[in-house]
């Protein structure tokens, strides 16, 4: 139990950071780091964000792309439901 608390805390404080990194202030940066625990924890809920997803590079969806065939900038702070979702490290 103690070692899936710890795995949970350092997963909570990785992704704070990361998201601050990004540009959301502290209070973003908790909110959805919270989110993303609570999601963690419910296993029918498969919302991502795309921080985790491998077509997610230099804050673009290489996967979906726009009228002219250019990358999209993704909701990229938004918990959502993707088609073209892929689990980085995973392939």
């Amino acid at each position: 139990m103690i070692d899936e608390l710890d795995k949970a805390a350092y997963a909570y404080a990785r992704r704070r950071k990361i998201f601050m990194e990004e540009g959301l202030c502290d209070e973003q940066a908790s909110d959805l780091a919270d989110a993303m625990f609570e999601r963690d924890q419910d296993i029918g809920d498969d919302r991502r964000v795309c921080f985790e997803c491998q077509n997610y590079e230099n804050k673009r969806c290489n996967s979906i792309l726009d009228k002219l065939g250019r990358p999209t900038m993704p909701l990229r702070f938004v918990l959502q439901r993707c088609d073209y979702f892929q689990l980085k490290g995973k392939k």
